[in-house]
């Protein structure tokens, strides 16, 4: 019997240690962000990038905005269309009519915010993040109108985050209920201390940080402050990192590659 008890034991403990894989538990269930749609698959930011996200499984589709010379809402990344498209130029210089001329790879167009909502409406969920523009408010009174047009805040499928917190509290002050997160710059993140995410808490609920700083107890900290953690990475640390996150915990992971992702979670389980 002795023996038994032994081998048993022993069993046990090949099983529960004797691997590298997380072990999630069966009541974690971290939200994945495609990190402008599909990204490593599809041209960012593009139809075909948030089709194969949502295809794959995301949770949120992810849209970095910027406003047109002419005011209109689009999902690109960077200040010019240089990186992302056939064109030159600063992207606030350009009205909208010009923009849609550019190739953003693979025959497709730069969206504006509306034609994303409209394309995939209430099957999708929405990350949205909005950013100051030469140290201006610009664009979230007609993000929230958006919002509100199609529905997606009070049928709870949009998100705002961003890395200004003027622009998070202005958001906070026209609606109460849409979900915030407060992203933070590497050094804000290196820094940050209890107060600091007390402050954060009186506007925002989650906030989000650069993986290659979001160790245990930094992690631990957060949730200890009553708020969530989603984290996102530099390209190259995805694949490394990502493990670690779901290990940790985060509530939220950012991913270039949904299928990836869902794939390293569903192993872990």
């Amino acid at each position: 019997m002795k023996k038994l008890k032994y081998l048993a034991a022993i069993a046990l403990l090949s099983i529960s240690g004797g691997c590298s894989v997380i072990h999630a538990s069966a009541g974690y269930h971290p939200v994945l962000i495609a990190h402008r749609g599909s990204s490593a698959i599809e041209p960012e930011h593009t139809a075909l990038s948030y089709t194969r996200a949502i295809k794959d499984k995301a949770d949120y589709i992810e849209i970095d905005l910027r406003e047109t010379k002419d005011g209109r809402l689009i999902a690109i990344h960077d200040k010019t269309v240089d990186r992302t498209t056939d064109g030159k130029g600063m992207t606030d210089d350009l009205s909208l009519a010009q923009i849609k001329k550019l190739n953003a790879g693979k025959g497709e167009k730069i969206l504006t915010l509306e034609e994303i909502i409209q394309k995939f409406g209430q099957t999708a969920n929405y990350y949205i993040e909005t950013r100051e523009s030469n140290g201006s408010l610009v664009m979230e009174k007609k993000l929230i109108d958006i919002l509100q047009k199609h529905k997606l805040i009070s049928s709870h499928k949009a998100v705002i985050e961003s890395f200004s917190g003027k622009s998070l509290k202005k958001v906070r002050s026209m609606n109460k209920k849409i979900p915030l997160v407060r992203l933070l710059k590497d050094n804000e993140a290196e820094e940050i201390n209890d107060k600091q995410l007390q402050t954060i808490r009186t506007y925002a609920d989650t906030v989000g940080l650069n993986a290659k700083l979001a160790n245990e107890a930094v992690v631990k900290r957060i949730h200890h402050n009553k708020m969530k953690v989603h984290v996102f990475f530099d390209k190259e640390d995805e694949h490394t990192l990502t493990p670690i996150m779901l290990k940790q915990k985060a509530d939220g992971v950012f991913t270039n590659n949904p299928a990836y992702t869902r794939g390293v979670l569903q192993n872990s389980k």
